[in-house]
């Protein structure tokens, strides 16, 4: 196999060149000229060597000659690189045309000359065009019926015409003449055909190009558009903070300081500017980590299981307070962001206990499947659940549920929708109101290439 792939490649570099792509019907015509001087040669010797031998032995030595000389054609065609691949096309043509009329000169009618005529015919359409088959056609005519008129009349004294008859040969070279035109104009057809679905392939080729090129552009101004929103969130949250602490240091300050001399109304409008702003710096920095999420990001492996157990210990306080049970078991190790992957689990882990039924305790159970291409990781709680038509609004940004009863900035969600997009998955949630809500999420395996293609 390894000679025979050698073999292959030489014969391709040597025929075909640098061929471009598929432009037109002349690319399939040298791709079929190039299989057919491949297998030729390649099975030559065991037509070649034993017509050497018995042109020998039966003392036709122009046969013997033609053996050698076609054998000799094959090799030129086949690796002598200067020559023009038309040229080579032609040259096998008439290496073809005249191994014919050699097999008919000296074999006569019984021989394989005719047969080897029609199959020049219909080579010369399929490497060429039907223009030089039908002029071979043409010329093959003209030459047999010269023959066929000589067996009449026996103007020349040939071989070939030699106890002929008139009639049968007449009526085989019709034949041979009807099945050349009639094959021919076939093939002919269905190059048109094909030719007429290359032209079209070509286009729509073309046009899906252009799509395509005009989708990347349009997701290059979409990507410099959002990194543009993010900045513009960092700098916006990052410059608020500063009046914002001015406001709680001097509502704090004037609380303190002249809380006798307030009446309890201004009291309790002073302090309600001080909740509101802590409120405002609290959404600020959520605003802020949710601009950073996906930056300076560093894949590695890491085990799921440790980063549950590490997250067991920063809620703990939180677990405690609700009286929360974290199962998990089966977790992987994967690849990707651990410090984005831990804050996902953390909003999810913290959202579960949060939500919870009163006065009934909270269990969370963590689940991880492995898939073709991906980790399917499910975290389920049996808190107080999603009503259907929330269940896509929640993964918006600022987007909050039981906005009086629980504290939060409405980021959480985003954060999580965004932290699984960056590593090539999705997250939803299946839930029943009052009856718990499982948030499914993938994570691709192919993080690899993703990043190289991103």
């Amino acid at each position: 196999m390894k000679y025979w792939g050698e073999y292959k490649t030489r014969l391709a570099e040597t025929i075909l060149g640098q061929q471009e792509a598929i432009q037109n019907l002349s690319y399939y015509r040298n791709q079929l000229f190039y299989f057919i001087v491949l297998y030729t040669l390649a099975f030559s010797p065991l037509a070649i060597v034993p017509g050497i031998i018995a042109s020998y032995l039966t003392g036709f030595v122009n046969l013997l000659i033609l053996n050698i000389l076609t054998f000799v054609v094959l090799l030129l065609l086949a690796f002598f690189s200067p020559i023009k691949l038309r040229t080579r096309k032609l040259i096998f043509i008439s290496t073809l045309f005249i191994i014919a009329w050699t097999l008919l000169y000296n074999l006569q009618l019984e021989g394989p000359g005719l047969i080897y005529l029609f199959s020049v015919t219909i080579v010369s359409c399929l490497i060429l065009s039907g223009k030089i088959a039908y002029r071979l056609i043409f010329v093959n005519s003209v030459l047999l019926t010269i023959l066929g008129l000589n067996i009449e009349f026996q103007w020349l004294k040939l071989t070939i015409t030699e106890g002929q008859s008139t009639t049968t040969w007449f009526g085989i070279v019709v034949n041979l003449i009807f099945l050349s035109i009639i094959i021919v104009a076939c093939f002919e057809v269905i190059f048109r055909k094909l030719e007429k679905i290359i032209v079209q392939q070509r286009r729509l080729n073309a046009i899906v190009n252009q799509d395509n090129q005009k989708i990347l552009d349009a997701q290059n101004v979409l990507m410099e558009k959002n990194e543009e929103l993010n900045q513009f969130a960092h700098t916006i949250a990052h410059d608020l903070k500063e009046p914002l602490r001015s406001m709680q240091a001097f509502a704090h300050l004037t609380i303190s300081k002249y809380r006798t001399a307030l009446p309890e109304k201004g009291q309790e409008f002073l302090t309600y500017i001080q909740t509101s702003s802590e409120r405002m710096a609290a959404l600020l920095d959520s605003l802020l980590d949710y601009a950073q999420i996906g930056k300076g990001k560093e894949k590695s492996v890491f085990s799921v299981r440790k980063l549950v157990e590490e997250l067991e210990k920063d809620l703990s306080q939180l677990i405690r307070e609700n009286d929360a049970t974290i199962k998990y078991n089966g977790l992987p190790q994967i690849m990707g962001y651990e410090i984005e992957f831990k804050l996902l689990l953390q909003n999810l882990l913290a959202n579960a206990i949060k939500f919870k039924k009163n006065n009934e305790d909270i269990e969370v159970k963590i689940k991880a499947n492995e898939k073709d291409d991906s980790w399917e990781f499910l975290v389920t709680d049996n808190g107080i659940g999603i009503e259907e038509r929330h269940q896509e609004k929640i993964f918006t940004i600022f987007h909050r549920l039981h906005r009086d009863k629980f504290p939060g900035t409405g980021l959480g969600l985003a954060n999580c929708k965004k932290i699984v997009e960056i590593h090539g998955g999705k997250i939803w949630v299946e839930s029943l109101a009052n009856q718990g809500s499982t948030f499914y999420f993938t994570i691709s395996k192919d993080l690899e290439n993703m990043s190289k293609n991103g």
